[in-house]
C-alpha cells in the first residue's frame, strides 16, 4: 500500500516535470522565433537622385542630328547617358529621365547600367511646359527615386526672362523662359516666375539648364531661393547640348562646376562654326549681394551714351547683354562712379563661381557674334521706363528690386 501510493506520486510529480518541461520549451520557442523572423528592410534613401527634364516636343526632337540614322537630339543624349551609365557614371545615385519626344505622349524612365527602365506614360491633355504638369512629374520622380539630394536638368529650347509663356494662376501654384512645347497646335513656353514657383521647396541644390541664353541675371536672381547653384549659358547652345558621356558623372556627384568645363572643354576643342559655346555657373547665395550693389549704382541714375555698343550675345533680336560691360557703359568711365562700378563689379565676380566662353559664336556664320566682353551673367537693357513694358520685363524681381532704381 505504501509502495503504492509512492509509486502513483511519482508518476505525478514526472508528468508535472513534463508539463513543466514542454511550457518552458514551448515559450523558448516562440521567443526564438520572434527574434528569427526576418525583419521588413527599411527603404533608405540613396544619396542623389538626378532628374533630366526633356522637352524634346519641337525642332530639337524633330530634328536629325549629324551623323545620327533617326531624329532627335533628344535620342542622342539619352544614348549618351546609358553609354556613360553601363560604364559605371551612376556609382549609386539614380537617374530618371522625363521625356517627352517629338509628337509621342511623355514617359518617366529610368536610365540605368543595364539600360532603360520605363517607369510611368502621361496622357497630352497638359502641356510638358505647364505648372501641373512639372509639379506632377516633380511628386512621381521624387516617389520613385527617393534620395538625401536633388539635382535637375532642364533640356529644351529656352528665352531667358521674356515673359511671354502659358499664362498661369500663379496662387495654384505651391511655393519662353524655358521650354517649348507644341500643344493644341502650337508653342507654349514657360515663364520664369512660374518656373521659380514650382521649384519652391523642392528641395533641388543645382538647376542645370541645357538649353539656350539662362544665365541671365534676371533668371537667376529669380530662382535665388530655390537652389544652391544655377548653370547656364548666356548664348545659344549648339543643338547637341551637354555632352552626358563626359558630364554624367559629375552631375550625379553634384560637381556642377566640372560638368560646366567638360561641356565647355567638348566645344572649345572644336574649330570653325563649331567652336560656340559660353558656361556659367552661379552660387545663388551671393545674389542679394550683387543686387544690393548694382542697385546702388543704378540708384545713381546713370545713362548710357547715345554710342554705345553693348556686348550683344545673339545676331539679332538681342534682348541678353554682357551685365559688367552694360554698367561700365553706364558709368563711361565717371571718377564718380569709379567706386559703385568696382563694388558692384567685385559682387558679380563673387557670384558668379565659373565662366568660359569661346571667342565667336557661330565664327564664320553670317549670325556671327564675337565675345569681346563675357562676365558670365546677361542682362537686358533698359533705356527708357517705357522699355520695361517689354516682355512683361517688370514682372520679373530684378526689374522690381534692381533695374527700377535707373529712372
Amino acid at each position: 500500500m505504501v509502495k503504492s501510493l509512492s509509486n502513483r506520486a511519482a508518476c505525478i510529480l514526472r508528468a508535472w516535470l513534463w508539463g513543466v518541461v514542454i511550457s518552458l520549451l514551448a515559450m523558448l520557442a516562440v521567443s526564438c522565433s520572434k527574434e528569427d523572423d526576418p525583419v521588413p528592410p527599411v527603404q533608405k534613401n540613396g544619396e542623389r537622385s538626378v532628374l533630366v527634364y526633356m522637352v524634346a516636343n519641337n525642332s530639337l526632337g524633330g530634328s536629325i542630328p549629324p551623323g545620327k540614322d533617326e531624329p532627335g537630339y533628344d535620342n542622342a543624349d539619352i544614348g549618351e547617358m546609358l553609354y556613360a551609365a553601363a560604364n559605371g557614371a551612376l556609382g549609386g545615385n539614380r537617374l530618371i529621365v522625363y521625356h517627352h519626344a517629338y509628337r509621342k505622349p511623355p514617359v518617366l524612365k529610368e536610365i540605368t547600367s543595364g539600360g532603360i527602365k520605363e517607369l510611368k506614360t502621361y496622357e497630352t491633355s497638359e502641356s510638358s511646359v505647364s505648372a501641373s504638369r512639372m509639379l506632377q512629374v516633380l511628386e512621381d520622380f521624387k516617389s520613385e527615386a527617393p534620395a538625401e539630394k536633388y539635382g535637375i536638368v532642364l533640356w529644351s529650347h529656352a528665352n531667358g526672362w521674356i515673359q511671354n509663356g502659358m499664362p498661369e494662376n500663379l496662387e495654384q501654384i505651391r511655393p519662353k523662359a524655358f521650354g517649348e512645347d507644341l500643344f493644341d497646335g502650337r508653342r507654349v513656353y514657360m515663364n520664369v516666375t512660374t518656373l521659380a514657383r514650382v521649384l519652391a521647396g523642392q528641395g533641388f541644390d543645382y538647376v542645370y539648364f541645357d538649353c539656350c541664353h539662362m544665365a541671365g541675371v534676371e533668371v537667376a536672381y529669380e530662382l535665388r531661393n530655390v537652389t544652391e547653384k544655377i548653370v547656364g549659358s548666356v548664348t545659344e547652345l549648339p543643338a547637341a547640348g551637354m555632352p552626358y558621356d563626359l558630364t554624367l558623372p559629375y552631375l550625379m556627384s553634384g560637381e556642377v562646376e566640372k560638368a560646366a568645363g567638360a561641356t565647355f572643354a567638348s566645344y572649345d576643342a572644336l574649330s570653325g562654326s563649331e567652336r560656340t559655346c559660353t558656361m556659367s555657373v552661379v552660387d545663388t547665395s551671393r545674389l542679394d549681394r550683387l543686387a544690393a550693389a548694382v542697385g546702388a549704382l543704378y540708384s545713381l541714375c546713370p545713362a548710357l551714351p547715345d554710342d554705345y555698343v553693348p556686348q550683344k550675345f545673339i545676331y539679332r533680336n538681342c534682348h541678353y547683354f554682357d551685365l559688367l560691360h552694360y554698367m561700365e557703359g553706364l558709368c563711361g568711365g565717371s571718377s564718380e562712379l569709379a567706386v559703385p562700378l568696382a563694388e558692384a563689379a567685385a559682387a558679380l565676380d563673387d557670384a558668379v563661381v565659373y565662366s568660359a566662353a569661346t571667342p565667336w559664336i557661330w565664327e564664320g556664320h553670317y549670325s556671327q557674334v564675337e565675345l569681346k566682353s563675357h562676365c558670365g551673367l546677361s542682362t537686358h537693357i533698359l533705356r527708357s521706363p517705357q522699355d520695361a513694358a517689354q516682355y512683361n520685363y517688370n514682372q520679373l524681381e530684378w526689374y522690381a528690386d534692381v533695374a527700377s532704381r535707373l529712372f
